[in-house]
């Protein structure tokens, strides 16, 4: 059976009516004199009647037809011509030029333009966001594997010195330390960068830790330069490590004293905020909810676009050689990700900068019961410990300085060794300190077999890593841990303190 069909009517509709319903901006240009012939509701709404002129005279303020307004005259002997035009004041317009014949018969250029500002700021502001990502895990692997080199330094220097107080080399071996530590400090604030190391976040009073650093922060950045500091009494509470909060706020105090060399005014609020849909679009890495405020503002040199997009950035520095380390705001920012906040920056030269931190909100602060060192026993070094590091110069080195202390040290490189070491262990296996990444076997692994194995036995983890690295291996938050490179002290006392907790049950 022969299918039937209808021809369909359309209502008829004025060409202006159509164009004028639209939401992008639509013009009708002359080929020949770029002059805007047609321009619909949208378009007259965001630039005004500029018909009878050309688009380059008044929406990009040049003289002549730019490298963007000469693209119609290609439009002749080709398809649809697509561009990104960028205009004075960051903003972006998406542009596509077509050809068609007018009423009249004449070749007119079709004109559509998108305001697209919002999503480039959002498309740039999140491959930012990428490219610290990429440079933090950089840096994290680049700490973790000096880490473990510097542990070998530090610990063997201490030793030395202790064996050797008054030798004639005491001096060198005291700079070897010296140097050694400063280098561990360094690697400290790339790890923090790159969100690797220890966290221990607590609930704390943004206003009271400030007003506690208040008067060494005015003495820090001298009388020259005014401070005014304004707390919001009703401020509330944020899950943040209280040191690391310090260190943020230290480094952005410091970096506005240098920003004012003559001196200025510094200002410091804090204040309570929730941020919404719009603002979480526009900045990727912050989040929905409510926040806590800490601002620093300095009225000091201020910083174009290009410095902008760098002074996350670890080395980067606008100071003379030797003036600093350019670790300062790159600490500041791994500090504020791992507490999973956002720092925002707004600066201009010659109007200063204005720094902005958000922290998620949290409840009224935990009462922590302090407990004196003095209530602890007397630790007599009697225990057998087991030690596993895949580094043969830090396992050689802990399992030293634990047989000075009398302890008897048994020693692996991996975790399978380790098993096999503890399978010929007759006696008790009081404590297992073990790196967090080895080879051959996974950390988590390692430690439901150590468990099933020897349930008495405690466990002190230890790594250059810290942070998503350790969670992924079993390692929570209560876990006793070790930031390595640590001290020869660090770790006996670390060790006393574990073997003399009673054993779970």
């Amino acid at each position: 059976m022969a299918s039937s069909s209808r021809a369909i009517e359309f209502p008829s509709y004025d060409a202006r009516v159509l164009l004028n319903s639209q939401p992008v901006i639509v013009s009708v240009i002359d080929p020949d004199t770029h002059q805007v012939q047609f321009q619909n509701e949208t378009g007259l709404k965001t630039f005004g009647d500029i018909g009878g002129f050309s688009c380059y005279e008044k929406i990009a303020g040049c003289q002549t037809p730019c490298s963007f307004c000469r693209m119609p005259e290609a439009v002749k002997t080709g398809s649809v011509i697509s561009s990104e035009v960028p205009l004075p004041g960051d903003k972006y317009l998406l542009v596509h030029w077509s050809k068609a014949p007018t009423i009249d018969g004449r070749l007119h250029i079709i004109e559509t333009i998108t305001d697209i500002t919002e999503h480039k700021r959002t498309e740039q502001a999140l491959h930012h966001a990428q490219k610290m990502e990429a440079v933090g895990r950089l840096a994290g692997g680049i700490a973790h594997d000096f880490n473990n080199l510097m542990m070998v330094v530090i610990g063997h220097a201490h030793r030395l010195l202790q064996q050797f107080s008054s030798h004639p080399s005491k001096r060198e071996l005291e700079t070897i330390s010296q140097a050694g530590l400063r280098a561990a400090a360094l690697t400290k604030k790339l790890l923090t960068f790159g969100r690797r190391q220890v966290f221990e976040p607590k609930e704390v009073n943004i206003n009271t830790v400030i007003r506690e650093m208040e008067d060494i922060l005015k003495r820090m950045i001298g009388e020259h330069i005014q401070t005014v500091i304004v707390l919001h009494p009703r401020t509330g509470h944020a899950l943040v490590d209280p040191i690391q909060l310090e260190q943020v706020i230290m480094n952005l105090v410091l970096n506005a004293r240098d920003a004012m060399p003559d001196g200025g005014l510094l200002n410091i609020e804090t204040d309570n905020v929730n941020l919404d849909e719009p603002y979480v679009r526009l900045h990727p890495g912050s989040s929905l909810g409510p926040h806590v405020k800490i601002m620093v503002q300095d009225a000091g040199c201020g910083m174009d676009v290009e410095t902008l997009s760098h002074i996350f950035e670890p080395f980067f520095t606008t100071k003379e050689p030797g003036k600093g380390t350019g670790l300062g705001l790159a600490t500041v920012y791994g500090i504020v990700k791992q507490s999973r906040g956002y720092i925002d920056v707004t600066s201009e030269p010659g109007k200063g900068s204005r720094f902005t931190v958000f922290l998620p909100g949290v409840g009224e602060p935990v009462v922590e019961a302090n407990i004196s060192r003095s209530d602890m026993e007397t630790c007599v070094a009697h225990e057998t410990i087991l030690v596993v590091e895949d580094d043969e110069g830090i396992r050689r080195l802990i399992t030293t300085i634990l047989q000075d202390q009398g302890y008897s040290v048994l020693a692996a490189g991996d975790g399978i060794e380790a098993l096999q070491k503890l399978q010929m262990c007759k006696g008790p296996c009081h404590l297992l300190i073990a790196d967090v990444i080895m080879p051959r076997m996974k950390s988590s692994v390692f430690l439901e077999a150590v468990k099933a194995m020897r349930p008495e036995t405690r466990v002190l983890h230890m790594s250059g890593y810290a942070g998503d690295t350790l969670q992924a291996n079993g390692v929570t938050s209560d876990s006793p841990f070790l930031q390595k490179p640590f001290l020869p002290g660090t770790l006996i006392e670390k060790v006393r303190e574990l073997l003399q907790v009673p054993a779970s049950r």
